[in-house]
């Protein structure tokens, strides 16, 4: 069973009952987690503010790595994490692993070229084209001023950025063969900005962070402020086998509800 679920006071008390307040009071609680390089930025500033929040209650110390939103699904399945952060949505390879899908945030994948072509749009139907291989050559790109064969960066297969920018944007469809895999949002980050002929896919987080240029998507920029309409908006989870509970369920929980936690959402993602 994966289970998407809204964390609620109801869906989460008879957990969180079994937990007594003086065991919190007087002894931290470590919530290991792992998972998606894409909410690797938020969980940090996330899980740093609520430690911040709860010195003295409900106090909790958290140990976050990357890897992968497969990864993180292993790991929580596996009980090797307390919370595995993923950025797609539930698939069917999930299906019998007891996996709750608790949403935290919804993010935008921009694709991105070299600020040195600045492409000013692309329509789902070249996108599609460009990234399965069918259109092979900057020639073929209205408005590119880059020249000679488009050179594609993709994400490993554990990549929940890829799984969900193929469900989103390329209606389902494999990135070409061809592409050249990068394991972070990072090291894609960098391949796309040290090659003037590439294209990529990336969060809109490290897009604001400068360095590469987001094309619009059916003449819809890929900014925070066109979430109604971009076409490529997709969700961060935080996952546990299982409902959450214990201190898991009380993170979980302060990110639903909190203003502290909807403060840094809002700063460079987008409520859930």
């Amino acid at each position: 069973m994966s289970t998407i679920r809204r964390t609620t006071v109801a869906t989460l008390a008879v957990a969180l009952m079994a937990m007594a307040a003086p065991a919190f009071a007087s002894a931290s609680r470590l919530v290991t987690i792992s998972g998606a390089t894409a909410s690797y930025p938020l969980v940090s500033l996330l899980a740093q503010r609520y430690a911040k929040l709860h010195k003295h209650h409900h106090q909790i110390r958290f140990r976050i790595t990357q890897g992968g939103a497969q990864v993180g699904i292993n790991d929580v399945a596996a009980g090797r994490v307390t919370i595995g952060d993923v950025s797609r949505d539930p698939i069917a390879s999930d299906q019998g692993k007891h996996l709750y899908f608790y949403p935290i945030a919804r993010y935008e994948i921009c694709v991105v070229t070299n600020p040195s072509n600045p492409l000013g749009n692309l329509s789902e139907s070249k996108i599609q084209g460009i990234f399965t291989g069918a259109v092979k050559n900057w020639s073929e790109v209205s408005g590119a001023t880059a020249t000679g064969p488009i050179q594609l960066i993709s994400r490993t297969s554990v990549a929940g950025v890829l799984t969900s920018f193929k469900t989103l944007l390329l209606e389902g469809k494999s990135v070409a063969k061809s592409a050249t895999e990068t394991s972070s949002e990072g090291l894609m980050k960098q391949a796309v900005k040290n090659n003037p002929a590439a294209i990529g896919f990336i969060s809109n987080y490290q897009v604001e962070t400068g360095g590469l240029h987001a094309v619009n998507v059916e003449n819809i920029p890929c900014t925070k402020a066109t979430v109604a309409t971009y076409p490529g908006v997709a969700r961060f989870y935080e996952v546990t086998r299982g409902p959450a509970s214990g201190a898991a369920a009380w993170f979980i929980s302060w990110i639903d509800h909190s203003r502290a936690a909807a403060s840094i959402i809002r700063t460079k993602w987008i409520t859930p």
